[in-house]
């Protein structure tokens, strides 16, 4: 009987001087040194001398890192590094030292970069080791340190509302080291709305009013630097005291019939019966870029990982004069189908689209089913950037 660390494993007979026996994989888990013996039962018998059995760590290779940037002066970050052949003594290296490593998986770790690290500017380079025996050093992946562009909230103006609706908008920012934590430094939201701290989302029901109320009040990003940069950005929302109407048609804009103003940022609307047509606008510069998308297939209101809406979104930008300016349907054919829509105003997207807005003025976005159907829970957000 062959014994490997003095246990019993499966022996085959050869000859007098030859035996064969399996070793499972839980036997070479762990690299060491093994001593390996043979046995003979009684009557007499006994166990031989051993002889050494060497179990090397593999050589890892790092595929991918991420993060892959920061900003100087940046705070303390987990860096998740993937590749292969490690195990629990694998170690990610920061330009060559040691970091807090966590192995997760033969394909995955974990480790601790201090704040130190992200300091001074430059370019990282980044590297797993395994120990000996064997084992070896995995090639390099860098990781860049820049200086932080400053940050900025490119929320310029809220959509209005009245008593008893649903609001639900997210503020947007740009620049800085994510993330962004958000506040409200003066004024107030109108009643029993709420601004969360680490989306930007102002939410919540209305509350009535008695005669049309504007809240103004200044909210404010700050981003997690060690030292924080911040903006900040003074708002409003008119809550009204009747209803705001339909915005079906502005082409012509009649007595009954507004869009509704919007600025970047992230819209939560639905598709009314029957055939509604939701109608936003915003202001533009000529030159800008701007990018609208529609969130519906891939809403997740639940973080249950279930579709909840079934809205198939039909996008349009219009100038002020009601020309279609740029439309989309599907942003994804078949195979990998996506029903929300995307238009990118951009000389470098994909397929080619107008390069920029003509003209400095309004611009509307009308947003609609594609079948034209229209139910309280054909549910979507729309998302504006690089609006005024």
């Amino acid at each position: 009987m062959v014994q490997w660390k003095g246990s019993s494993r499966t022996t085959t007979f050869v000859s007098s001087t030859q035996l064969t026996a399996a070793i499972p994989a839980s036997d070479i888990a762990t690299a060491g040194t093994v001593q390996v013996t043979v046995f003979n039962p009684s009557p007499g018998g006994g166990t031989s001398a051993g002889a050494t059995f060497t179990i090397n760590n593999p050589v890892p290779t790092l595929t991918q890192i991420s993060p892959t940037t920061a900003s100087v002066g940046g705070q303390s970050f987990t860096l998740t590094a993937t590749g292969t052949s490690f195990v629990p003594v694998t170690t990610v290296q920061w330009n060559g030292s040691n970091r807090n490593t966590t192995f997760v998986s033969s394909t995955q770790v974990t480790a601790s970069i201090p704040a130190s690290d992200v300091a001074t500017g430059g370019t990282e380079q980044v590297t797993v080791f395994n120990p000996a025996p064997g084992g070896g050093i995995s090639g390099s992946l860098p990781f860049t340190i820049s200086a932080p562009t400053p940050v900025a909230i490119t929320t310029t103006a809220l959509p209005d509302t009245s008593g008893g609706k649903r609001y639900h908008f997210t503020l947007a920012s740009s620049g800085g080291a994510p993330p962004i934590q958000w506040s409200i430094t003066s004024g107030a939201l109108p009643s029993s709305l709420s601004l969360d701290p680490g989306s930007g989302l102002i939410s919540g029901n209305v509350s009535s009013v008695v005669a049309d109320t504007t809240a103004s009040f200044t909210v404010q990003a700050s981003d997690s630097l060690m030292s924080p940069q911040v903006a900040t950005q003074a708002l409003s929302i008119l809550v009204h005291t009747g209803g705001l109407g339909r915005n079906d048609n502005v082409c012509p804009p009649n007595g009954t019939d507004h869009p509704t103003p919007i600025s970047n940022g992230t819209i939560r609307a639905s598709i009314s019966p029957y055939g509604d047509i939701d109608v936003y606008s915003f202001h533009g510069t000529a030159g800008h870029h701007v990018t609208i998308e529609t969130f519906a297939q891939r809403l997740n209101l639940y973080n249950d990982n279930q579709r909840d809406s079934y809205l198939d979104t039909v996008l349009e930008l219009l100038e002020s004069n009601c020309n279609q300016r740029a439309f989309n349907d599907d942003m994804s054919p078949p195979p990998n189908h996506i029903q929300d829509s995307l238009i990118v105003i951009d000389s470098t997207a994909t397929p080619p689209t107008p390069t920029s807005l003509p003209y400095t003025g309004i611009y509307f976005i009308r947003v609609r089913d594609f079948r034209g159907d229209g139910r309280p829970d054909l549910i979507y957000e729309l998302s504006l950037s690089g609006a005024d």
